[in-house]
């Protein structure tokens, strides 16, 4: 059986800026609970702990957010995720074990999941539910990405996130990652798709026939950069042959439609370029930046960054690289 989290309030966060309000999610959540989703994601885009001038304030608190979730969520279950670094176990994840919180991720750069040890140690010894999430999971190759998965599931995870945060994987990628994992290990494998070039519902369609058991959406694909797989069109295509009412979800689509209509995500010429190359979506304010300072391509930049494999976090590299190539030009 299919599990559909739902990231609207998580990662759609990204696309508002961190701007989410407590009102909106209560409504959300009212309308998701009778969705048939089986947990919904709230909180700053980054997860828990994150809200900070680094990656964006939040516009109200962990606690705040997690409070008005679990107000209405009767049959959903509430998520959380965290990144070790932003959130801590005492400040952050006692917390949201408290409030109610009753799907915890874990994540990490896919070649660092030792990073979320710790955190995964102990959440599993307080009997929560745990799962491990692997992003920009492009960056590793099939055996590195099947080791990385093991060390996640020794700490306790009871299933791994495949996390394609670049939106560059393709169906046939997808497809051969979740079944490399399902050939070698026995925890879940879910799949958290983003829509760079357009291929996010495609992709979580791929993963659930390789075995993967998890699927995340958003509804309008709300979520960073060119968002991710269409909630409502997700489950249009997956459940198509089965007696599965739309009406839910089309109701939650239609209310970020109404209350946000000039935050849903795109697919366009800087996503593809971004999800072509493999890297973070969000560097594209400072590549367009470099990009007209120094007098390069938008597309050579991007390709440059790919080849260095840069993650999020290394935004004051981009400008040097942009010189080096204007250098050479």
């Amino acid at each position: 059986m299919i599990r559909y989290c739902d990231v609207t309030l998580r990662d759609g966060n990204h696309a508002l800026r961190h701007t989410l309000s407590t009102e909106f999610v209560r409504d959300y959540c009212a309308a998701a609970d009778e969705s048939g989703v089986w947990s919904v994601e709230v909180g700053h885009g980054n997860g828990l702990g994150a809200s900070s001038f680094l990656v964006g304030k939040s516009s109200y608190s962990d606690k705040a957010l997690l409070t008005a979730a679990r107000a209405s969520l009767r049959s959903a279950r509430l998520g959380v995720f965290a990144i070790p670094g932003f959130a801590t176990i005492n400040r952050d994840l006692r917390p949201a074990l408290e409030i109610g919180a009753d799907v915890f991720r874990i994540g990490s750069h896919v070649t660092e999941a030792s990073l979320a040890e710790k955190h995964i140690e102990f959440l599993a010894a307080q009997d929560a539910t745990v799962h491990a999430v692997l992003m920009m999971s492009h960056m590793i190759d099939l055996a590195g990405l099947v080791a990385q998965a093991r060390m996640m599931e020794s700490y306790g995870a009871s299933a791994v996130i495949l996390m394609d945060s670049a939106g560059h994987l393709r169906p046939q990628d997808v497809a051969e990652r979740v079944a490399s994992i399902k050939a070698e290990l026995s925890l879940e494998v879910g799949f958290h798709a983003h829509n760079n070039l357009g291929l996010a519902v495609a992709n979580a369609l791929s993963a659930m026939a390789a075995g993967a058991t998890i699927i995340d959406g958003s509804s309008m694909g709300l979520g960073a950069g060119a968002g991710n797989a269409a909630l409502e069109c997700l489950l249009g295509v997956a459940e198509y042959e089965a007696d599965v009412s739309l009406d839910s979800y089309l109701a939650m689509s239609r209310l970020v439609t109404a209350t946000f209509p000039d935050k849903l995500p795109r697919t366009t010429a800087t996503s593809i370029e971004s999800g072509r190359a493999g890297v973070f979506s969000g560097f594209a304010p400072y590549v367009s930046q470099a990009a007209e300072e120094f007098g390069i391509a938008q597309r050579d930049l991007w390709q440059a960054l790919g080849e260095r494999s840069i993650i999020a976090g290394q935004e004051s590299i981009i400008r040097e690289i942009a010189m080096e190539l204007a250098a050479r030009s």
